[in-house]
């Protein structure tokens, strides 16, 4: 079977119909791809942007975490002279000042029972000084 151009010219147009539907259909999934696209940059520029600034950022805490770790270590050096300063002056001089004390407690506490009978005297002596005094002036 042979065709005709006319035959020739209907299967072109229907293919030419089917190919504009079929060539529609890609352009409009193209079009939505190119939306698709253009709205994926949109949103990765964004995501950039928010890793910039979170980069930005996390420059900013490693500094302070790097000033903080300069504090401790020189809080570390300023704990370490206290404590020598403690061991070496401050608690041998304690020590000293507590041994005073202690002895001059010691003396008192030892002495303490005999203050009550040191009163009686010194009492007994003034009474004996003022009778003397009175007497020395009638003799005068």
């Amino acid at each position: 079977m042979t065709l005709t151009n006319e035959d020739l010219f209907a299967i072109s147009q229907l293919l030419d119909v089917k190919l504009e539907a079929g060539l529609k259909s890609i352009e409009n999934d193209t079009r939505e791809m190119k939306g698709d696209i253009i709205s994926f940059k949109d949103d990765m520029r964004f995501v950039k942007t928010e890793i910039n600034s979170l980069n930005a950022d996390m420059r900013y805490v490693k500094g302070e975490i790097i000033s903080m770790k300069e504090d401790i270590v020189s809080l570390k050096d300023e704990i370490h002279r206290l404590k020598l300063c403690n061991e070496n002056i401050v608690l041998p001089r304690l020590n000293t000042i507590e041994s005073c004390y202690t002895s001059t407690y010691n003396r008192y506490k030892d002495y303490a029972d005999r203050m009550d009978a040191a009163f009686v005297d010194i009492d007994l002596l003034k009474k004996v000084a003022e009778m003397h005094s009175e007497q020395i002036q009638k003799l005068a």
